[in-house]
């Protein structure tokens, strides 16, 4: 039987190389790569215009406007129950009289004073929107990468104070509560 051509090994360069061993599994996963992460045919996006339209609302929280008519100082929310650490530097946030670094209930609180409910609203969302990642540029809205690490997860205008809240309003529900 030797000798026969069918009793014979067959023996492939390409499939017994051991460099084919490593290259091919780091292609395949380039590839798949590529190809999950490539724009998509599916018209979501174009239908709506850009990423962020086919981002659904559903996602990103509505901030809570609390106690419209009601002006507090730094000296309310600390009694309260916020505990204050320090105070920021304010001439960066438009209109802002302080704004001040604590905690309420071992999570990170800041709040933001303004002259009036009003002035909260107009010139201290914007601010806050960035500052919790609600105002990211169009391709992260939909929740892309981005470079950009936000503090907190959330805010709450209550009166003249815009407070952000290291994860959820739910954190500093308390705190909104007992502000007298």
């Amino acid at each position: 039987m030797d000798g026969m051509p069918g009793d014979r090994p067959v023996y492939n360069a390409a499939v017994m190389d051991p460099r084919t061993a490593v290259i091919a599994p780091i292609a395949l996963v380039l590839v798949s790569h590529f190809v999950a992460c490539g724009s998509s045919d599916d018209g979501a996006a174009s239908a709506g215009g850009d990423a962020a339209a086919a981002a659904p609302e559903a996602e990103i929280d509505p901030v809570e406007i609390l106690r419209p008519g009601s002006t507090f100082t730094v000296d309310n929310v600390a009694a309260a129950g916020w505990k204050t650490s320090r105070e920021l530097a304010a001439e960066t946030l438009p209109n802002a009289t302080s704004v001040w670094y604590g905690f309420y209930n071992q999570r990170d609180v800041e709040v933001r004073v303004y002259p009036s409910h009003e002035s909260a609203v107009s010139d201290g969302t914007g601010l806050a929107d960035v500052a919790t990642g609600r105002g990211k540029p169009a391709p992260f809205a939909g929740g892309g990468i981005s470079a950009t690490r936000t503090s907190y997860g959330a805010y709450a205008i209550v009166g003249n104070l815009v407070l952000l809240c290291e994860v959820q309003t739910d954190d500093c529900a308390g705190l909104f509560d007992a502000l007298q």
